[in-house]
């Protein structure tokens, strides 16, 4: 299969661990190579968009982690703002068990369930 790059966007400050374990699980229950190309620092202001403008043009699609307060994050806007702006595909996925609120102007968010996942990126 080939190789997605995937930007995944996620409350910075507070749902770290859900990037993490987005990608540990990418690993074992997907057949698509995912790359990895969210940005894992911090940077000042101006830098970070640069940056994160950059990665997200590489990238084949953006996945937004749902976390309690992805809603509210100006960082996360702000990727899902370049993305759409470059064309690029967008899927928010939730926890499961969890309900918390996504970002409302984009399509609703998917459990996060590997076989759903798959199906989205068996689209691209």
């Amino acid at each position: 299969m080939a190789r997605l790059n995937v930007f995944v966007s996620f409350e910075f400050d507070k749902d770290e661990n859900l990037r993490g374990s987005f990608y540990a699980q990418a690993k074992r229950h997907t057949r698509h190579r995912i790359g990895d190309y969210s940005l894992s620092e911090a940077y000042k202001a101006r830098e970070w968009k640069a940056k994160a403008k950059a990665a997200i043009r590489r990238c084949d699609a953006v996945v937004v982690l749902i976390g309690e307060d992805t809603h509210n994050a100006p960082g996360v806007r702000t990727e899902v703002d370049i993305a759409q702006s470059l064309g690029k595909p967008i899927l928010q996925v939730r926890p499961q068990k969890r309900s918390y609120p996504g970002l409302h102007w984009l399509d609703d968010p998917i459990p996060w369930k590997w076989e759903r996942i798959e199906d989205w990126l068996d689209e691209l």
